[in-house]
């Protein structure tokens, strides 16, 4: 088979597209993978943005006394009048 590839002209052009074919599967390869490891920090990036954002919140809330915690929480609750 690869006698064949050398010593014919067909087969050699048939050798040079499917080496030409190889190198663009590896550069497609290597290119999905630089995406997935771009898109795995940008994940990470937005869950320690909302890991600070609730840690945030939380000292907020625990600085608060209880009525005006029950205040702000009221905010949030249905009392029946529309």
């Amino acid at each position: 088979m690869i006698a064949w590839l050398l010593a014919t002209r067909a087969g050699r052009y048939l050798a040079i597209g499917l080496a030409i074919a190889a190198a663009l599967g590896l550069a497609a390869l290597k290119l999905i993978a630089t995406g997935r490891s771009q898109e795995r920090a940008r994940q990470q990036a937005d869950t320690l943005t909302a890991i600070r954002n609730r840690k945030t919140s939380d000292e907020k809330v625990d600085g608060l006394g209880p009525d005006a915690l029950d205040r702000e929480l009221g905010k949030w609750m249905r009392d029946g009048n529309g």
